[in-house]
């Protein structure tokens, strides 16, 4: 973004889609979303539009088809909600609201079945297919989208208890006995019981129950999720990685960590973001950075301490130099 206008960079920094639309979305499944005259389009990787800007808002596509908005004002309780494919057109009508604690990442299509919501359901999910059948009836308060054929939900109006996994028919294919658990990644899924925290398998067996820090009971700030066959770990006040077996790979050294992306996770020391490796090597310097994410088709996003945007890539070389204007 520059001067409230957006475009896209390539992984040279080049900028390859003219800064001329008012708002970008980031690519997915060859497409992005992007804002002309408060419509949302979407445009693809020339930056020819694909779908005119008709949508008051519009998700990413996944598997095929993208949540947009089709009716009322912009996120307006009033909107109407459907799902359109890749020519533009509305394939599943418009009769969703829109989805409330639901996280924008995790609307949308995943593993056939897509997350949807009703007014007159009083906030409760449903699941649809792609022909817009309601497979699953609305029935749970908080879910998540399928994974692995499961997916982690809870009929508890707070949300803090009764939380299992459902399969495709809707069935508890493991019983909601944890106070919370999220979705599975490299084929086990975190869940946190009262007493314990850890890592289960598809049949809902506890494989993995690494040691808490004395007194914890947020199993949050302790785990995290496995990608590249590595996991964070609190143990005491610092954070390591351990593998698919619960064993240390990566000391606990760090204050902070976030997961694992091609191959580089983001690590904070005394303050400041650096880069490991999954052999837990330091391979881009720990800079004063504000916020470090992760790797993505070989740049990362980060945000120095006066709040300036930029790009590096897996050197930890700028190809994006530090700007005052926010970018994607």
């Amino acid at each position: 973004m520059d001067w409230d206008r957006g475009g896209f960079i390539d992984k040279h920094g080049e900028i390859v889609i003219p800064l001329c639309f008012e708002t970008v979305g980031e690519f997915s499944e060859g497409l992005a979303s992007f804002e002309r005259d408060g419509r949302w389009g979407f445009l693809d990787a020339t930056g020819a539009v694909v779908i005119e800007p008709a949508f008051p808002w519009a998700q990413d596509f996944h598997e095929g088809l993208a949540l947009v908005q089709v009716t009322g004002e912009s996120l307006a309780i009033n909107g109407q909600w459907g799902f359109i494919d890749r020519t533009g057109k509305v394939v599943i009508k418009p009769e969703f609201s829109e989805l409330h604690g639901v996280a924008e990442s995790e609307q949308g299509f995943s593993d056939g079945l897509a997350i949807v919501q009703k007014d007159e359901w009083s906030g409760k999910s449903a699941y649809v297919d792609k022909s817009g059948t309601i497979v699953i009836p609305p029935r749970f308060s908080y879910s998540y989208p399928f994974r692995d054929g499961l997916a982690a939900a809870t009929e508890s109006e707070s949300g803090d208890q009764g939380w299992g996994f459902i399969d495709k028919a809707g069935t508890w294919a493991i019983p909601p006995r944890f106070d919370w658990a999220s979705n599975f990644a490299e084929g086990l899924a975190t869940v946190n019981r009262r007493r314990d925290c850890g890592y289960i398998d598809h049949k809902g067996t506890l494989v993995l129950s690494p040691p808490l820090p004395p007194g914890e009971k947020d199993c949050a700030t302790v785990w995290g999720q496995f990608a590249d066959g590595l996991s964070r770990w609190r143990f005491g006040t610092k954070y390591g990685f351990i593998d698919h077996t619960g064993k240390t790979v990566i000391e606990p050294r760090f204050d902070l960590t976030d997961s694992f992306s091609e191959g580089l996770a983001a690590v904070q020391i005394d303050g400041k973001w650096g880069y490991v490796d999954t052999r837990g090597e330091m391979v881009i310097t720990p800079q004063p950075w504000h916020t470090a994410r992760a790797f993505h088709n070989g740049l990362a996003y980060v945000v120095t301490q006066d709040g300036r945007h930029g790009y590096i890539n897996r050197t930890g070389k700028y190809v994006w130099q530090p700007t005052r204007q926010s970018i994607n």
